[in-house]
């Protein structure tokens, strides 16, 4: 594809104009998304265009399904599978929190490829980590389908381990620089919390993990704006990890997320965040500049506009007269079919009419008294 340089900002032009990052054709009232508000030119062909870009989602980005587990004790992996198959085309979250400062890693039945998003290790004491999958190796389509299980492997010395898995539609496959923002902390308190995060678009999907080792907690309760998805997860025999939580929140907008978690009982703690944005696919397309001609009318007489097939957009009365009238034909002369006639009551106001309708034969603009003056703008 031709890359090109902003120059200026997309006018008003034929079927669209720009309004608050769309297209919107004001004959139809369609709308086309709009990547952008500058104008760019082809370097190759000199052609200049608007680019645009298409939402393209398996419905609202939203978790379909999650599972969540903790070892008994002191392991080297903990695995977990899904209730029902996951579908092809969706993809998969993970986080998990480990009784070391070793990263994980994780893997699955499905041959799936696991990326890390952010991992927050509190000394080397836990850590919480989030992954995320689109698919095998090399693909960007989405996962395949079937029963999977999914299994974390801790790198670092035999521990407790905690996790929960989802499975999302709508979300990562296929989009570059996941995840969108993340977001990390440790401390002791009673608080969990990371900095401020907000999500570069709408329709976004926050994940976070908690883990609390020194001592298991009570009353936990995820933040505003995060739903505390995992239950309490607590090792039966804690080996550096005593508790673990997972949480996740649906961004409808990009204002601030301060991600927390509260409790009771002070504890060392470790908190990581990860928004992941929605699938977008670059849709190549042009709205060309000056797409639209203008015939001026001034005469009472028929004016051949055009021959042949086109669009007679609108009609812009600059100067309307008493009982005069304009008629618009698809033809070549003053005759049938009449596309549109206007008869102009006394004392009328300049105005303009939008057709945006398909003439065949030709347009024909007739006027009956000479001091009307119009544009009729067509293609």
């Amino acid at each position: 594809m031709a890359t090109g340089t902003a120059n200026t900002a997309v006018p008003t032009d034929g079927n669209y104009k720009p309004v608050n990052g769309l297209l919107v054709s004001p004959g139809t009232g369609l709308t086309m998304p709009q990547g952008g508000k500058d104008i760019l030119t082809d370097p190759i062909t000199g052609n200049q265009y608007a680019p645009t870009v298409a939402q393209v989602t398996q419905g609202m980005p939203s978790i379909l399904q999650k599972a969540a587990t903790v070892s008994t004790g002191s392991v080297a992996t903990l695995a977990k599978a899904f209730a029902s198959n996951v579908t092809a085309g969706n993809s998969i979250v993970v986080v998990a929190a480990c009784g070391n400062g070793t990263a994980m890693t994780v893997a699955d039945t499905l041959g799936n490829l696991y990326t890390s998003a952010i991992n927050a290790p509190n000394s080397t004491t836990f850590e919480t980590q989030i992954f995320f999958s689109v698919g095998p190796t090399g693909s960007s389509s989405g996962i395949p389908a079937g029963a999977n299980t999914i299994t974390v492997t801790n790198a670092g010395t035999a521990a407790s381990i905690g996790v929960e898995i989802y499975e999302v539609n709508g979300l990562i496959t296929q989009v570059q620089a996941q995840p969108d923002q993340t977001s990390i902390s440790t401390g002791t308190g009673t608080t969990a919390s990371t900095p401020n995060i907000a999500a570069s678009v709408s329709n976004s999907l926050a994940f976070a993990g908690v883990a609390i080792g020194t001592g298991v907690v009570t009353a936990f309760a995820a933040g505003t704006g995060l739903t505390y998805d995992s239950g309490t997860q607590q090792p039966a025999t804690p080996a550096g990890l005593f508790q673990f939580a997972s949480l996740s929140g649906y961004l409808g907008s990009t204002n601030a997320l301060a991600p927390s978690a509260t409790w009771t009982t002070s504890r060392a703690w470790s908190m990581a965040v990860a928004i992941f944005k929605p699938v977008s696919i670059g849709v190549q397309g042009t709205v060309q500049i000056g797409g639209y001609n203008y015939t001026r009318v001034t005469s009472a007489a028929t004016t051949l506009v055009k021959t042949g097939p086109g669009v007679l957009h609108a009609v812009i009365v600059n100067t309307p007269t008493s009982t005069g009238t304009l008629e618009l034909d698809d033809a070549i002369t003053n005759t049938t079919p009449i596309i549109g006639k206007m008869l102009f009551p006394a004392a009328c106001p300049p105005l303009t009419a939008i057709y945006d309708v398909a003439f065949t034969t030709g347009l024909s603009a007739t006027v009956a008294i000479a001091t009307i003056d119009a544009t009729i703008v067509w293609k």
